[in-house]
C-alpha cells in the first residue's frame, strides 16, 4: 500500500463506501499520508462521522429496541466477505479507535477483534435471549459484548484491563442505548468472575486454560457454557466439549 494523496484521502474518508473509508482509515493508522498529525487526526474523525451518518438508521433501531436482528445480519452477510466485520464494527462505533497505540499486558496479546462469524455461531449454539447473561473475558473494544447485546437482547458484560478499552467501549454502549451491557477493568487471571451463563474468551492470554480454570465456582452453582480456543480438557475436568465449532472457536459445557 503505497501513500495516499490528501486529496485522495479526503475522498476516501467522506465516501459512502465502507472499503472507501476502512482503506483511509488503514492509510493514516498506517501514516501512508504526508498530512501534519493534527490534520491526520481531523480526518480519521471525519473518516468516523461518515461511518455514523451511514448506519444511522440502524444505530436508531438499536437505540429505540426496534432491530431487526435477522434483517441485520442478513445486510451483514451480504457484504463482501472481506468487509463484513469492518462493516459491524462501524455500525457499533467501535471501527476506529483512537490513534494512540497499546501495549498488551504482560502474558497478555495484542487486540485482535473477533469476527462476526464466530460472534453468530455463539448468538446460535448459546441460544442466547433476555433471560441469559453472557461475559466476554478480555473485551477490547467491546465488539463482541455490543454485538450479542444487540442481536439477542442478553445481559453482556465485558471484562477488559485496558482502561481506555474500557472507557472506549463503554461510550459505544452508551451511544446504541444498550443499558443492559456494562464494561469492567480487571486482569481476567486475578479479578472476580462476574457470574453468567456463557463466557467467551478470544485469546485474551497466553494460556487461556488457566483462565476458564477460574469458571469452576461459577459452573459448581449453574450450568454454564465456555467458548473458547481448543482446551486440555485434562485439566479441566468439570467441562465437555460439545463438538460444536466454527473456525478456531469451540463450545464446551459444564457437566
Amino acid at each position: 500500500m503505497s501513500e495516499l494523496p490528501a486529496a485522495e484521502l479526503e475522498r476516501l474518508a467522506r465516501s459512502g463506501d465502507v472499503a472507501d473509508r476502512a482503506l483511509a482509515a488503514s492509510a493514516i493508522r498506517l501514516g501512508l499520508h504526508d498530512l501534519e498529525p493534527a490534520a491526520a487526526r481531523a480526518l480519521y474523525d471525519v473518516v468516523r462521522r461518515t461511518a455514523l451518518t451511514e448506519h444511522d438508521d440502524v444505530r436508531r433501531s438499536i437505540r429505540g429496541r426496534a432491530l431487526d436482528a435477522n434483517a441485520l445480519v442478513a445486510r451483514v452477510l451480504a457484504a463482501p466477505l472481506e468487509l463484513r466485520d469492518h462493516l459491524v464494527e462501524e455500525i457499533l462505533d467501535v471501527a476506529y479507535p483512537p490513534l494512540e497505540s497499546r501495549a498488551p499486558p504482560p502474558g497478555g496479546v495484542g487486540y485482535v477483534p473477533s469476527g462476526i462469524a464466530e460472534v453468530l455461531f455463539v448468538v446460535g449454539q448459546a441460544r442466547l435471549g433476555p433471560d441469559r447473561t453472557f461475559v466476554d473475558l478480555g473485551s477490547g473494544s467491546g465488539k463482541v459484548v455490543l454485538a450479542v447485546a444487540a442481536l439477542s437482547g442478553a445481559r453482556a458484560i465485558g471484562v477488559e484491563i485496558d482502561e481506555a478499552w474500557v472507557r472506549f467501549a463503554t461510550a459505544a454502549a452508551a451511544s446504541l442505548g444498550l443499558e443492559r451491557v456494562s464494561f469492567v477493568a480487571g486482569d481476567i487471571r486475578a479479578s472476580p468472575t462476574p457470574p453468567a451463563d456463557v463466557y467467551y474468551l478470544y485469546i485474551p492470554v497466553l494460556r487461556s486454560v488457566e483462565v476458564v480454570a477460574r469458571l469452576e465456582p461459577v459452573a459448581r452453582r449453574r450450568p454454564i457454557q465456555v467458548f473458547a480456543s481448543s482446551l486440555d480438557l485434562e485439566r479441566l475436568p468439570w467441562l465437555r466439549a460439545t463438538g460444536a465449532s466454527s473456525y478456531w472457536l469451540e463450545m464446551y459445557e459444564s457437566v
